[in-house]
């Protein structure tokens, strides 16, 4: 398999595609006419520019939807001018302006994407600031659309949910290469740090064709901070009351004056290094931890705007939970004698990438957007290893994820207003798993092959009428048995349509098919921590769970005490399966029973956005969300329709932030409310199932910028709410009674932190 690989490797590469326009160029001078060298010019609203060379001239390509050109330098007034046909943009810069109150960077808030195909919000770099956002997993504090929790109150794996479902349904996304996907997704929204990114975008219901078949449920995409980047050094530093230390740098270097190479260095560490047991039941709150992280990513532009991509990344973590008193050196203790329960968690991986666009054949004018669009070919190349040896008190897994995805696309401009996107995708994949339950072997993995075809056309009227069409077929290859191979062919259609009542008032919809290869202990780790013994009932070559996803929105923006200053939207999804795998719990007999059925299993979402901006420097963002998810379960021969367990019924946020002039003073406030969601019924007793309480969450932060320094503080959980007892049966945690799995609440108490950024130009 690993031949088979490597060949298919050498035979597809990959990459991101790449549109070239008509240059923009120009030069920044001062008031007295003299050239500012290492200015920035930049696309308002991207992260695209570049720096003046040493006579202050620039030359840049155009961005498509982006029209307001910026020239800054420290220490001067920034300038904005709107460009249309021009071919040259001079500015010239005023000074006045203090040094603290000029460093580039995204300051917008806002959630709410208006001119977005697709419904979703947007999460920038300021907004990953409001509050100390460690890690991928803390992201979401400020969203409706995603909710973040634990899988279980062991080892301190982070899953999220959208649209009532588990993530496991949602597609995740490094700058539009799929990723976390396999062994590695437990804990993989642990191992990308907040301070990495430049934005997340979410995207809600049914994604692209181009990404592959797997999201249903939505779409999260990760902008990382990119070699071109202006500044030459950018640190955090963090640390709370629970004595986790945290630190992050990212270095972007350009080797020559235009950036054509440009790289940058990404490292992080991180560690919880005490336990913590602040419900007093003797186990550890959260498991210790410590985490190293590096990445290198590199930029190549060429002058005929051919771009390449590349880089690589490992990370290695280690955790221990369980008893307050275990280590791993009590492992044979805990063996032999059975009395202190223990886990531990050791997780490595090495990622690789390259990612190549050119553009080819004559330009079309789009007279609407006054822009060339050129046709461009990408490639797309991933490689990742990922490797996890665990236990969990007696319960072990261990397992080796290899993996190649390879993707060749062409898009097709055929007027400014209609272009198509089509081509081919490989992924491979060798999986290695060991799994040792309460003594039985339930080792499984294999060798899988998907190759893939796929075509999406799009068709747009500036500010009125947009529509994608795609459709993919997938051969998806798997092993049955340890000789058996079996092959299914998917078919999966998409399409997304947004219509513009006015300028101001938007709708989209969306609808089309999903599906995904289940991996039942990855997918479900929470099992390994419990003493229940697990049932496989998957019927052989039926693990490819299917569903439908439909739904859309409509925003109206409006103006109440300025321009354009409140957005309303709202918006509905459901969800359908035809197939799926359950991990069943909810029997008395103490087992866990995965199994695959056709049996009716849904999910509805409604929400409610607000977003608003009554006065300078002030943002005001308040959601709710409404959920309805149901699953059928089969007991004696009936069926029985119920709430899908430990899935909250809504979910309602407020977010108030103020910034004082040039950002030198930011609050911010939190405040949310969580809604009851069922418990699983681990007695068999359904019907009488309970709920956990409606709760309160609030948090606050409040940063100050000192020069090229801003020094935050913040307070998470502000009222010190604790789920108690999430531990169940914690006296016999070697015993079907043992389950650490129902977790609907916080596990840490109040958290106060202090950090600081710091940004050197």
């Amino acid at each position: 398999m690993r031949n088979r690989i490597l060949i298919l490797l050498l035979a597809l590469l990959g990459c991101g595609a790449v549109a070239s326009a008509q240059n923009v160029r120009g030069v920044v001078r001062d008031t007295n006419g003299e050239p500012l060298i290492g200015a920035s010019v930049y696309w308002d609203g991207t992260t695209v520019g570049v720096a003046t060379s040493v006579d202050g001239s620039y030359e840049l390509y155009r961005v498509k939807g982006y029209t307001k050109l910026v020239a800054a330098y420290v220490g001067y007034v920034d300038s904005i001018v709107e460009v249309t046909d021009q071919e040259v943009v001079d500015f010239t810069l005023s000074d006045g302006v203090g040094i603290e109150a000029v460093v580039v960077e995204g300051v917008s808030t806002g959630k709410i994407r208006q001119s977005s195909m697709m419904v979703g919000e947007n999460i920038s770099f300021a907004g990953l600031c409001k509050m100390a956002c460690c890690n991928l997993a803390e992201s979401f504090e400020n969203s409706a659309a995603v909710t973040v929790g634990y899988s279980d109150a062991v080892s301190g794996s982070r899953q999220i949910k959208m649209l009532g479902l588990a993530g496991t349904y949602t597609q995740i996304l490094d700058e539009n290469r799929p990723i976390m996907r396999g062994i590695g997704s437990p804990y993989g929204l642990n191992y990308t740090p907040g301070m990495w990114l430049n934005s997340i975008q979410v995207s809600k219901g049914i994604a692209s064709v181009t990404a592959g078949h797997e999201a249903m449920t939505g779409q999260i995409n990760l902008e990382y901070r990119k070699p071109t980047d202006e500044e030459k050094f950018f640190l955090n530093l963090y640390f709370d009351n629970e004595l986790k230390p945290e630190v992050n740098i990212a270095m972007p270097f350009a080797f020559d004056k235009d950036k054509r190479l440009t790289t940058n260095i990404l490292l992080h560490y991180s560690g919880d290094t005490q336990p913590m047991d602040h419900n007093g039941d003797g186990f550890r709150d959260l498991p210790m931890a410590q985490q190293i992280n590096f990445a290198n990513r590199w930029l190549y532009q060429a002058n005929d705007g051919t771009q390449w991509r590349w880089g690589w990344r490992f990370v290695n973590e280690n955790r221990v939970g369980g008893d307050m008193e275990y280590t791993p050196e009590r492992y044979d203790q805990m063996v032999s004698e059975k009395q202190i329960y223990g886990s531990e968690i050791k997780n490595m991986g090495l990622n690789m990438y390259l990612k190549v666009g050119k553009p080819i054949g004559a330009a079309v004018w789009d007279a609407e957007n006054e822009e060339e669009k050129r046709s461009s070919l990408a490639f797309v190349m991933d490689i990742d290893n990922f490797k996890m040896d665990s236990y969990f008190g007696l319960n072990t897994y261990n397992g080796v994820d290899q993996s190649f995805w390879g993707n060749l696309s062409y898009l097709h401009y055929f007027s400014g207003r209609s272009s198509l996107t089509a081509g081919a995708s490989f992924w491979a994949r060798n999986i290695e798993e060991s799994v040792l339950q309460m003594g039985h072997d339930l080792t499984g993995g294999g060798e899988m092959v998907e190759p893939g075809l796929f075509a999406e056309y799009t068709y747009a009227i500036k500010d009125k009428f947009s529509i994608v069409a795609g459709v993919r077929g997938d051969l998806v290859s798997a092993p049955i048995d340890d000789v058996a191979m079996k092959t299914d062919i998917l078919v999966t259609p998409r399409m997304h349509l947004r219509y513009n009542f006015t300028e101001q008032t938007v709708l989209r919809a969306s609808a089309g098919l999903g599906s995904r290869k289940v991996m039942p202990f990855t997918d479900n780790i929470w099992m390994l921590a419990t003493g229940r013994q697990i049932v496989n009932n998957i019927e052989a070559g039926n693990d490819l769970e299917q569903a439908a996803t439909f739904g859309g929105s409509l925003s109206h923006t409006t103006s109440l005490v300025g321009y354009n200053d409140l957005t309303v939207s709202v918006d509905f999804f459901r969800t359908q399966f035809s197939n799926s795998v359950y991990a069943d719990q909810e029997w008395a007999d103490g087992t866990i029973r995965l199994y695959n059925t056709d049996a009716p299993s849904w999910a509805n979402n409604y929400q409610l956005d607000v977003q608003w901006t009554p006065a300078e420097g002030l943002d005001i963002f308040t959601t709710f969300r409404y959920t309805d998810s149901r699953v059928t379960l089969e007991r004696g021969g009936e069926q029985m329709l119920v709430d899908r367990p430990l899935v909250g019924k809504f979910k309602g946020l407020v977010n108030v932030q103020y910034a004082t002039k040039f950002r030198r003073w930011v609050f911010d406030f939190t405040a949310q409310l969580n809604g009851p969601m069922r418990l699983p019924a681990l007695d068999g007793n359904i019907a009488a199932a309970e709920y956990s309480p409606i709760y309160p969450m609030f948090y606050g932060q409040v940063s100050h910028r000192v020069g090229q320094w801003d020094i935050y503080v913040g307070c998470e959980n502000i009222l010190n709410f604790i789920q108690q007892n999430p531990i169940i049966g914690i006296d016999a945690p070697f015993s079907p009674d043992f389950n650490s799995s129902v977790v609907w609440g916080p596990l840490m108490g109040r958290k106060i932190y202090i950090g600081a950024r710091f940004n050197l130009y």
